[in-house]
């Protein structure tokens, strides 16, 4: 072996006892790794579990059980209600439904900023239709929302869907008084 392989190998050796990867250069302190790992590891499997549950469409909430609310049953869910919504692009959004029918909401705006935060609030209403439709406007800084929406409880979530139609995307709400 020539001396060259010989510095090599050594200077991997010692990299290895102060914790630095001979492969990737980051330099961690002995114990790190490991926690790195199983950091990570927990991550991986979150994300797995988070999607295998995951309902994105009207055929998942029919498929899972969804019931249909009635216009009676939100008219007795919304008002007052906290809401927390998660798009189908990844925003999280809050807000409280008052009494009177309006809102205040804030959103970290992870669907709109490529996963970054992107921090906003806007002013709203909200109202529940004859035909049994969740209508929300909230007027945010970028892309505004004005919507009417069909209601479902699956488990202890609700999903809001446009049309009843399998490939209707849907929107996720945890509802709380």
């Amino acid at each position: 072996m020539s001396n060259r392989a010989l510095r090599t190998l050594k200077a991997i050796s010692e990299r290895r006892k102060v914790g630095i990867d001979p492969q990737v250069g980051t330099n961690l302190r002995p114990g790190e790794a490991t926690v790195l790992r199983a950091a990570v590891a927990l991550v991986v499997f979150g994300l797995c579990s988070a999607v295998v549950g995951q309902v994105s469409t009207f055929a998942d909430v029919k498929s899972n059980g969804g019931i249909q609310l009635s216009a009676a049953q939100l008219n007795e869910l919304l008002p007052g209600a906290k809401v927390i919504s998660k798009t189908q692009a990844g925003s999280t959004r809050t807000w409280q439904n008052k009494t009177d029918g309006t809102l205040s909401a804030s959103t970290n705006g992870r669907g709109v900023s490529g996963g970054r935060n992107a921090y906003a609030t806007g002013e709203g209403t909200w109202k529940v239709g004859d035909d049994g439709r969740w209508c929300v406007k909230i007027g945010w800084p970028r892309n505004p929302d004005d919507w009417c929406r069909i209601m479902f409880k699956v488990g202890d979530k609700y999903y809001a869907v446009s049309r009843t139609e399998d490939s209707a995307q849907t929107m996720e709400f945890e509802i709380s008084k």
